[in-house]
């Protein structure tokens, strides 16, 4: 009895198992595509060299401390005519250790400067490492409505591509009932070879799209894709509210800021050249030696051990230096100034884009609001056309021209509908909002 039934669960395991994945949303769609992304790999190297340059500025804080030994031996043989001694037969040997320590610093705090300088460099990485995945989520969200309205074009070509079938055949029937001439024919066929054009056209699109979504989040070939919500815009604040909403939140021009604040470091770190640099040196080790020989006659045998210890304190100014401090000094002056002007640039531009996308998405609503309405419109005169020609108050040149409308609306409307979704998106981007706010059941027990 149980061999059936082990049968029976391993039949049903795989095919539970083969079931095809639900439609992926555009929240799930990111968080694959987050891991996914080599831009915001690139990203996370740069944060942690910086924060492996921070650990290399702290170990100049601290001194440097280093252990030697030192093991030696010689044998030395002499003889000759010379008195006394005619012959000397000597062996050393010998063994060190010691503990040295050496540090060396900048009157002025030099090296405390470079280490606060390589945080905020860390922190600067990491703000480029938040804009690299901004810009990544953009492109997954732009191409996933992108593809979205592919999918939709390929529904509108369908049912079109019906509608010109349904409109032939009724053509063909009143052809033979004799209440059209054959030329009727001829204008419904070209309808209907038109149409499937388009509808292999969408079809292309849609496969191009799939595509481009597959190259930036890692999907299987049978990937469904769920419609996007609304997704919510600062629409309700004013232009100057949103411009100011992304110089406060947009890591670009944080990053700027922060890149302002360590060329102002740079600087002091090269004016700190002209200070007197400070080394203090000191070692102990300890040596045992041993000298076994022999003198002519006399033999020899002893031990000696020797402790030292040594300790300095070098004060040290360069004089001349062939200019380099003033070239160092001019050129991190430079270095601040462009610093300065790509921030202003970068605010431009942001504040630019956030008047764009804020003007887009105002227009973009109205619009989606009058075709919608058009598409009211056409579909109620296709559906009297219709109605007209099925009773032979209306010519099939009258019902194309009905159905060319309602496609054309159709089309549009969709247009509108993914420039409005594309425009709350950009609108969200460059206003500094995150891309897809945090549903409220996780973040309530947090707040």
């Amino acid at each position: 009895m149980s061999v059936p039934l082990l049968l029976l669960c391993a039949w049903i395991g795989p095919s539970s198992a083969m079931e095809e994945p639900g439609p992926i949303t555009l929240r799930a769609c990111i968080e694959k595509a987050l891991p996914y992304a080599d831009s915001i790999k690139l990203a996370e190297e740069s944060l942690y060299a910086a924060e492996q340059d921070r650990l290399r500025a702290r170990s100049v804080l601290i001194p440097t401390v280093e252990l030697t030994g030192r093991l030696d031996g010689s044998n030395t043989e002499i003889q000759g005519a010379y008195a006394p001694p005619n012959r000397i037969d000597e062996t050393r040997y010998g063994a060190f250790a010691g503990l040295g320590f050496q540090y060396s610093f900048y009157l002025n705090g030099r090296e405390l400067i470079v280490y606060k300088a390589s945080g905020e460099l860390v922190e600067k990485a990491g703000m480029d490492l938040t804009a690299a995945r901004h810009d990544y989520i953009l492109q997954v969200a732009v191409t996933f409505v992108g593809c979205i309205r592919s999918e939709k074009s390929v529904a509108i070509a369908e049912a079109n591509l019906t509608r010109l079938i349904s409109n032939r055949d009724a053509v063909m029937r009143r052809i033979k009932a004799g209440l059209l001439t054959q030329t009727e024919q001829f204008r419904s066929n070209a309808e209907v070879a038109g149409g499937r054009a388009e509808l292999k056209e969408a079809l292309n699109q849609r496969t191009v799209s799939r595509r481009a979504l597959q190259r930036l989040v890692p999907l299987p070939e049978g990937f469904r894709l769920a419609p996007p919500e609304t997704i919510p815009a600062p629409s309700d604040l004013s232009l100057e509210e949103c411009v100011t909403l992304a110089t406060q939140n947009r890591p670009e021009i944080k990053a700027l800021i922060i890149a302002s604040r360590v060329a102002d470091k740079e600087v002091s770190v090269a004016k700190s050249t002209y200070w007197p640099k400070l080394t203090i040196e000191g070692s102990a080790g300890r040596t045992e030696s041993r000298v076994d020989g022999s003198y002519d006659s006399l033999e020899a045998d002893f031990d000696r051990d020797t402790t030292q210890y040594t300790a300095s304190l070098t004060l040290s100014l360069p004089l001349m230096d062939g200019g380099l401090r003033r070239a160092d000094i001019r050129k991190s002056l430079s270095d601040k100034r462009s610093v300065a002007h790509r921030l202003n640039e970068r605010t431009k531009e942001i504040r630019l884009a956030v008047e764009r996308a804020w003007y887009d998405h105002n227009t973009e609503s109205l619009r989606v609001q009058a075709l919608d309405e058009s598409l009211t419109f056409a579909r109620q005169f296709l559906d009297s056309v219709t109605r007209q020609f099925d009773e032979g108050l209306a010519e099939s040149l009258d019902l194309i021209d009905a159905n060319t409308r309602f496609v054309e609306a159709e089309n549009k409307l969709a247009d509108a509908r993914f420039a409005l979704q594309l425009a709350a998106i950009r609108l969200r981007y460059t206003s500094g909002v995150p891309m897809l706010p945090t549903p409220a059941p996780q973040s309530a027990p947090n707040g």
